[in-house]
């Protein structure tokens, strides 16, 4: 569906314009439900939190233990695409840049949303949203440009990409851990 004519040009720009704004929904909902969540907590007990989330997803992801996280397992709607041209591939990015109506492939956003609920201020939850739409943007991007083996691409770099992503993330989560503190 994704590698359609409709994909190219103002229709894909369309897509990945929902999906930024799917991830600030969805950030801007933590941060607003995070506000009553942390309210009695000390700033150590937030993060000791975060903590536990990030080792049970490494657990997770190394396949140490075999815990399902919550997702809704399905695709969105090929439905969405009754508003039109542009107004549909928006709605699809919205939906999907949530992340709450599609497949997550790795755990790494329950971590980001466990610290967006719990220690994030407006802008930094924002700027989390934002980065997950744009994370998701890039991997559809990149599906657009490898029609037909992206996922042999993806099997290939996998272990070294997930490596670097997951590094990273640490890195920032880290950075946010220490201007708290």
């Amino acid at each position: 569906m994704l590698s359609s004519p409709v994909w190219r040009g103002s229709p894909a720009l369309a897509f990945r314009v929902g999906l930024l704004l799917g991830g600030a929904v969805t950030a801007t909902v933590l941060v607003v439900v995070g506000s009553l969540v942390r309210a009695p907590l000390p700033w150590w007990a937030r993060w000791v939190l975060v903590g536990a989330v990030l080792v049970l997803v490494a657990l997770k992801e190394l396949r140490v233990i075999d815990v399902r996280l919550p997702e809704n397992r399905r695709l969105v709607p090929e439905g969405v695409f009754r508003l039109g041209r542009h107004l549909g591939p928006l709605q699809f990015g919205i939906e999907m840049g949530t992340g709450a109506r599609t497949y997550l492939p790795s755990g790494l956003p329950y971590i980001a949303a466990t610290a967006v609920l719990l220690t994030a201020s407006v802008p930094q939850a924002l700027f989390a949203g934002a980065a997950f739409g744009f994370g998701r943007a890039l991997m559809t991007t990149a599906t657009l440009n490898h029609p037909g083996d992206w996922d042999a691409l993806w099997s290939r770099h996998a272990r070294l990409t997930a490596t670097l992503l997951s590094g990273a993330f640490l890195l920032a989560l880290g950075t946010a851990l220490i201007a708290t503190a």
